[in-house]
């Protein structure tokens, strides 16, 4: 078991299909059969409760619902989550996200390690998305050996910065061994940071609505604020997505405030560091 101890888990929640409900389940079991001394949160909004009905929840575990008819906030849940964390590490990451917790692990060292360090991405970069065949494999096993069947040109992958990063692209949006090789510089899935510095920047933006960009502006608004924004590069650190279909769909023609979360984003990513002060007073975490 590795120990995960100081470190806290936060998990937005909208189970929408049975698929996304497998995959809440494989997550969290992953974790709680090989990790140990950690506290997950799970931020479920939706119209009716579902994740106690769903997974066996530990100890430690603690679910904070918020009723809702409406499309979903990440930014506020998880913004609840960070006041409830005990922890000074927190891991955000979403209900069909595995990634070795070796990387968590080295993660949280570096954060505690960098006084100034607001977010870490405990990944190379390398978005990989378990197809049904595999990831059904998966969630009978819960073995993370059973997911590294990657093409050696994409297991050689160590981070942006690779020389072979031009040839390794040509494998993006491609599927190899029941594996779709997604994103090679992606922000998405999970990250890692420091709560006293999250909270200097009043933590996630509660103002986007859905889908689109909320995972994008984190990173640019705590860089701006003069915050460390890094990766855990090397071989092999990457992370996985266990399939699902898309019940909310996440093509930019049906997500009703689409328009509205890139206005945000493109406030964020033209603000002068002293703007973003102010505009970060105008939401309570």
């Amino acid at each position: 078991m590795i120990d995960l101890n100081g470190i806290t888990f936060l998990t937005f929640v909208r189970l929408d299909n049975e698929e996304r409900k497998d995959n809440l389940k494989a997550m969290h079991s992953f974790y709680r059969n090989s990790c140990e001394n950690y506290q997950h949160i799970f931020i479920e909004d939706d119209k009716e409760p579902k994740v106690t009905d769903t997974i066996d929840l530990g100890k430690d575990d603690v679910v904070v619902f918020s009723k809702s008819d409406t499309e979903w906030r990440k930014g506020e849940g998880f913004n609840k989550g960070i006041k409830l964390a005990k922890t000074n590490i927190l891991n955000f990451i979403d209900t069909d996200i595995v990634i070795d917790p070796n990387q968590l692990l080295e993660t949280a060292g570096r954060l505690r390690e960098d006084d100034n360090a607001g977010l870490m991405y405990p990944y190379n970069g390398l978005f990989l998305c378990a197809e049904k065949p595999l990831k059904d494999k998966f969630c009978k096993t819960l073995n993370y050996k059973d997911l590294l069947v990657v093409p050696e040109a994409v297991e050689q992958y160590t981070g942006i910065k690779d020389n072979n990063f031009t040839d390794q692209m040509s494998y993006v949006n491609k599927v190899y061994n029941d594996i779709l090789i997604g994103h090679m510089a992606s922000k998405g899935g999970c990250v890692m940071g420091r709560k006293d510095n999250l909270v200097k920047c009043n933590g996630y933006n509660p103002n986007f609505c859905g889908w689109g960009y909320e995972d994008d502006e984190v990173p640019l608004r705590v860089s701006k604020l003069g915050f460390n924004v890094t990766r855990v590069n090397g071989k092999g650190k990457v992370i996985w997505h266990l399939h699902h279909f898309d019940g909310t769909g996440s093509e930019k023609e049906k997500q009703p405030f689409y328009k509205e979360n890139f206005d945000i984003m493109y406030f964020v990513s033209s603000s002068t560091s002293y703007k973003l002060k102010e505009y970060i007073e105008t939401w309570v975490m």
